[in-house]
């Protein structure tokens, strides 16, 4: 758990927060600036937990809302992207850990944004927040629409794919939908969940039958091309940051996405090997 160093704003020419308080924008509290990654994708997430905004027709989408009280830097990080007076009308929760669910009730109480989890997803969110404690404590959101099945969903006039990946969690999914550079279009996945925590068979192989799953489906055309990890380090993110304004999107890259596939198929499979 990360080291809170909590900053008290100052004056009324600071960036608005949902409270008094938020933890200092620093480094050793994991804090990075926000920046644009494609036409109509931002990052606002820290340095260990990635949280993306989706500007659509309507507003933003925001995916997954890092731990409590570090979400209270993402409305910060959209004023300082120009996006302030957007509303967030969707809050997509990958799965229920603390760290990707922490500020969506935050945002969802701010915004009046609805919520899309599954069930499980968010019956382990309210597990979650029942053993935060201290500054770290946050509440559950309401859930607003639930995810039972592979479908899919138009949010201001953009669709977003949802796929069940259980093996992280049992309620875990997957999106699947289409970013914008310069104009073009490239076809992004989040895979919900990254690597498989249990030493129980079962589980495993259902995290390998997920990751066979999201391989077939990112396979047919377009091919996924663009990787939008829900933990920057998975996808190379800071590094492909220093990248940008050079030659082409950084972001864009086939190999990225399914290399990373692969790291997370070999370990499981090697946990299974190791039992």
């Amino acid at each position: 758990m990360k080291k809170i160093i909590v900053g008290l704003l100052l004056s009324a020419s600071s960036f608005v927060s949902l409270s008094q308080y938020v933890p200092a924008m620093n480094d050793k509290n994991g804090y990075v600036e926000p920046f644009q990654m494609f036409d109509n994708v931002y990052y606002v997430g820290d340095k260990w937990v990635s949280s993306y905004a989706i500007a659509t027709d309507d507003g933003l989408v925001i995916i997954d809302t890092l731990d409590f009280p570090y979400s209270e830097w993402i409305p910060i990080n959209l004023e300082k992207l120009g996006l302030k007076d957007k509303p967030i009308t969707h809050i997509l929760v990958t799965h229920g850990h603390s760290d990707h669910v922490g500020g969506a009730q935050l945002l969802q109480e701010k915004y009046g944004s609805k919520v899309v989890m599954t069930k499980s997803a968010h019956e382990l969110s309210i597990q979650q927040s029942n053993k935060s404690e201290g500054e770290n404590k946050f509440l559950p959101p309401n859930l607003d629409i639930e995810i039972k099945s592979d479908s899919s969903m138009v949010i201001g006039g953009h669709e977003f794919k949802f796929y069940l990946t259980p093996g992280h969690t049992e309620g875990d999914y997957s999106l699947d939908f289409t970013v914008e550079d310069n104009g073009e279009q490239y076809r992004a996945f989040i895979v919900g969940g990254h690597s498989v925590s249990s030493n129980d068979p079962e589980v495993i192989g259902q995290f390998l039958t997920s990751m066979e799953k999201i391989r077939k489906i990112s396979l047919q055309a377009p091919i996924v091309n663009v990787n939008l990890s829900n933990h920057p380090h998975k996808n190379f993110l800071f590094e492909n940051r220093k990248k940008l304004g050079t030659s082409g999107n950084p972001f864009i890259s086939e190999a990225n996405f399914f290399m990373f596939l692969k790291q997370q198929e070999d370990l499981a499979k090697g946990k299974l090997e190791e039992l």
